[in-house]
């Protein structure tokens, strides 16, 4: 199955909690195992475990953050699966 990913801004590297331009979907790619934390304001809303070479889309409310324990690299986006 192919998946399309349409970028809507700039790839950052991401560690630190940060709304990834305040996008609904976000698309993270990580090159090394990284556990992704997923927050609004300082309750930790969850987290999971990405496999290093892998990525991963997650759905979540502008306002919520996103943070890594190593760095990776996200982008705002929307995709069809």
């Amino acid at each position: 199955m192919t998946t399309v990913i349409k970028p809507v801004a700039n790839q950052i590297s991401l560690t630190t909690a940060n709304t990834v331009y305040n996008s609904p979907i976000v698309y993270i790619s990580a090159t090394a195992a990284a556990i992704i934390t997923v927050a609004n304001s300082s309750v930790t809303i969850g987290t999971f475990t990405l496999p290093a070479n892998q990525y991963i889309f997650v759905a979540k409310n502008p306002t919520d953050t996103i943070a890594a324990n190593v760095a990776v690299l996200a982008t705002a986006a929307s995709y069809r699966g």
